[in-house]
């Protein structure tokens, strides 16, 4: 029972760092913003019809919309109790993660390798930054890792049940990110394998446990696709399914610019253009996937993983283990590793870009084997080292404390220092402007914190400019400062219609990458406007 007291002990421990961070965070993440309006239209509109009018997938959202309640009772209501409550709902499903975590990692090896991996997995920055933020992440990683430890289990156990408990958990985290239907897939991929190799392939067309799991996890995508009207909106997931793109969406009222800027040549960009590389071609998506995969394990976490995986039958050995014991968990990971990594290289060759919360599903599995190479190496230089077992144990348990103290302390950093121009310009149009004033925002993040959803963002600038109310524009100054075409016409744009009233500057590196609001003078006409 020890180690349930540890482990007790370890998810304390993350839900105070997640308390913490959420304590100190400012704005949503801006990716967030869209999970947030989703959110908001849960409560007020038909389920149906915000499945239907969203590009997101719909679960993470909804739980928003169910946690708001409380955390406006005991924040009070507005902006600060949304963002808690969005945050909230990733950091439970993060620390829930490390229940199934702890599981596969305690079959594949022992007690011990299970409590550091769940400890390590809290420590890493990335996945515990991305754990309590607003997005779906946290959700989509839950159902996945869940959906993992029950197909497993029910490969080990022959079970029909388990299985297609393992789909609907399964189809489930699809419905909160697209690449978690991987986890079921390779769940059926190994338990086919498994069929094969204990009863022969004869076996296989006469197993209940792989139409059980593949009819949980049509019955949540069905339905997902039944009231949505098409499987996704998600281009990564149309392409890697060859559905092709979306069909393109004719409005039956145009969104002309006004007179005079519908011949100005304007960039009118949603944002400026990323400077990171295009992935050219899958081996180039899987050499950026093993940088990631290296940079969010920490290096040094990375190389205990590899040499967990390449000492794997030596540690079992060590931790008591027989031949069969964890057989079935290490078929359904390894399968599930070969089959994600595969995805994400026609993700990366097919759109060009991955981003880094891709690769989190790797770095979760690999804490195990991450792990298990910290404790045999312990081990075994434990038993070279000219020191008692008392004091190597302390020496074990000081070095664990400065490590985890280092991690601590730069996850609690003061994160995303940029954006507190925008949080400041937030309260500034709290105060400041008027109920009928319309506020185009460019990042987003000061109309959430004004506590005005029904604003503009970039991505709808030519309503913005066509409507009479636009009182206030706000704008990130590394926007005006940025060399591009997107820069010049903003700049010309604000010089012709506006004028600056407030300056909020925020310094990162020696770098004022604050936020400035104008005031909107509407011009009579926009004729002889020229950028």
């Amino acid at each position: 029972m020890a180690h349930r007291r540890w482990l007790i002990g370890i998810l304390a421990f993350a839900a105070l760092l997640h308390a913490a961070a959420i304590a100190r965070t400012l704005v949503p993440a801006q990716d967030g913003l869209k999970f947030l309006a989703v959110a908001r239209r849960f409560q007020t509109d038909p389920w149906v019809d915000v499945v239907r009018g969203t590009d997101q997938h719909p679960l993470y959202p909804a739980l928003v919309a169910a946690a708001e309640p409380l955390t406006a009772t005991l924040a009070g209501p507005g902006p600060d109790a949304w963002r808690i409550a969005a945050q909230a709902v990733s950091a439970a499903a993060s620390l829930l993660m490390l229940l199934p975590l702890f599981a596969l990692a305690r079959r594949i090896f022992d007690d011990r390798v299970a409590l550091v991996a769940a400890f390590l997995y809290v420590l890493l920055p990335v996945p515990a930054e991305v754990g309590r933020d607003t997005l779906g992440n946290a959700v989509g990683l839950l159902g996945m890792t869940t959906s993992l430890w029950l197909g497993a289990t029910a490969v080990r156990r022959d079970s029909w049940r388990l299985a297609m408990a393992c789909g609907l958990v399964g189809g489930a985290a699809y419905l909160a990110r697209p690449e978690a239907i991987v986890a079921p897939a390779a769940v059926g991929l190994a338990y086919l394998v498994h069929l094969a190799r204990t009863r022969g392939i004869r076996s296989i067309a006469t197993a209940p446990a792989p139409a059980a799991l593949a009819l949980a996890v049509l019955v949540c995508v069905g339905s997902y696709a039944l009231a949505k009207g098409q499987v996704s909106e998600k281009l990564a997931l149309r392409h890697a399914a060859a559905l092709g793109p979306q069909t393109i969406v004719r409005r039956s009222t145009p969104q002309p610019l006004p007179p005079g800027l519908d011949r100005a040549a304007l960039d009118l960009s949603p944002k400026e253009e990323s400077n990171e590389r295009t992935l050219d071609g899958p081996f180039d998506a899987l050499r950026w996937v093993g940088r990631r995969w290296w940079d969010e394990m920490c290096w040094g976490f990375a190389i205990m993983a590899i040499w967990g995986l390449a000492r794997r039958r030596f540690i079992r050995t060590a931790c008591g283990r027989e031949a069969g014991d964890g057989s079935a968990e290490r078929l359904v990971l390894g399968i599930f590793a070969a089959t994600y990594v595969l995805v994400l290289m026609r993700h990366g060759s097919n759109l060009g870009y991955l981003s880094g919360r891709h690769v989190l599903p790797l770095v979760a599995i690999s804490t195990i084997w991450s792990a298990a190479g910290m404790v045999i190496c312990l081990q075994r230089l434990g038993t070279k080292v000219p020191a008692s077992p008392r004091a190597w144990r302390a020496v074990v348990v000081a070095a664990t404390a400065v490590v985890a103290t280092g991690l601590v302390a730069y996850q609690l950093r003061t994160g995303h220092e940029s954006r507190r121009g925008h949080w400041q310009a937030g309260r500034w149009l709290a105060a400041h402007a008027g109920a009928g004033d319309q506020i185009l925002d460019t990042r987003g993040w000061a109309r959430f914190v004004a506590g005005r959803p029904d604003g503009y963002d970039y991505w709808h600038v030519r309503q913005a400019l066509s409507d009479r109310h636009l009182a206030y524009v706000v704008v990130g100054r590394d926007e005006l400062e940025a060399k591009s075409r997107r820069s010049e016409s903003l700049h010309a744009l604000l010089a012709f219609a506006a004028t600056p009233v407030q300056d909020f500057p925020s310094l990162v590196e020696g770098r004022d990458v604050g936020t400035r609001i104008y005031r909107v003078n509407q011009p009579v006409s926009w004729e002889g406007f020229a950028p």
